[in-house]
Order: structure tokens, then sequence, then C-alpha cells
């Protein structure tokens, strides 16, 4: 599959330089200006011509446009927060650490009091390495859609119904 770095990478440093600016779009209402459509375009050129229906080909257009701009998103509402609390990030869960060892104690959650007890030291939320693994999973997960199976494997689903 195309990969979309370029043009995905480009939208995360737009997003870096401007955080705000994930929140003056949504998904479902568009800006409709030229310059936003230099990514469309890019992106459904990039994936033109795969044999995808045209509802598949701009899903996935908005699929890894919305994968970009939800990690922006959180990037600016951890800019908020932490300008509103005056605490980091780590600050924040510091101050919240009895709490969560109540809930994870309460015995309700056995599947995250496993997860998270196995952290040593914690968890530490990466939103760059995560956008970089989710970005990751959603282009190897896209590949047979894209370019067709695997020799050998059975065709995926076009469409989830």
């Amino acid at each position: 599959m195309p990969c979309p770095e370029r043009g995905d990478g480009q939208w995360r440093g737009l997003y870096r330089k401007h955080p705000w600016l994930a929140q003056v779009g949504s998904l479902a209402r568009p800006l409709l200006v030229p310059n936003l459509l230099v990514h469309g375009e890019w992106m459904l050129g990039a994936l033109d011509g795969h044999g995808l229906d045209p509802t598949t080909l701009f899903d996935l257009h908005v699929l890894l446009y919305s994968h970009v701009q939800g990690v922006a998103a959180h990037l600016e509402m951890e800019a908020h927060a932490e300008a509103a609390t005056g605490q980091s990030e780590d600050q924040w869960m510091d101050s919240r650490a009895s709490t969560l060892r109540e809930l994870v104690e309460s015995g309700r959650f056995p599947t995250f009091a496993k997860v998270v007890g196995s952290f040593e030291g914690g968890y530490d939320l990466r939103l760059d390495a995560l956008f970089e693994f989710g970005l990751k999973a959603l282009l190897d997960g896209l590949t047979p859609l894209v370019e067709g199976p695997a020799p050998g494997t059975p065709e995926p689903a076009r469409r989830l119904t």
C-alpha cells in the first residue's frame, strides 16, 4: 500500500505547530477550502487505481485522516489541561494514584488490574509513539484491502455491514 507518510507527516507537523487546528474541522462537517483538499487529493490519488469502489476509497481516506486528527486533538487537550491545572500529565496522574489504586484493588476490573499491575514504574503514554504504532497497524491492516490478499489467503471483505 502506498505509504501516506509524506501527506500524514505534513499534517502531523502542521498539528504540532498549530495544535488548535485539530479542533477546527470535524469529519462530519469538514471545512471545504482548497488547502485542506490538497491532502484529500493526495491521499485519494495514492489509493486510486487499486480497484476499490468509491465509498471504500473515501472511507480509507477519512479513516487515515481521522487517526492523524484524533491524536492531534489529544495533544491540544493535554496542552489546555496543563495550562488550566498547572500540572504536567505525570503530576496529574501522581495526584490520582490513590484513586487508581482503589479502583485496581476493588476486584471489579480484573483484566485492567492485571495489565496495569504488570507495568514497572507505571504506563508512559507516548502520543508520538502511539501515533506511529496506530498508523502502522492501520496501514498493515489495510494493505490486503488495497493491494489484494497475499497469494493463498482469502480475499478480505470490502465493506463492513
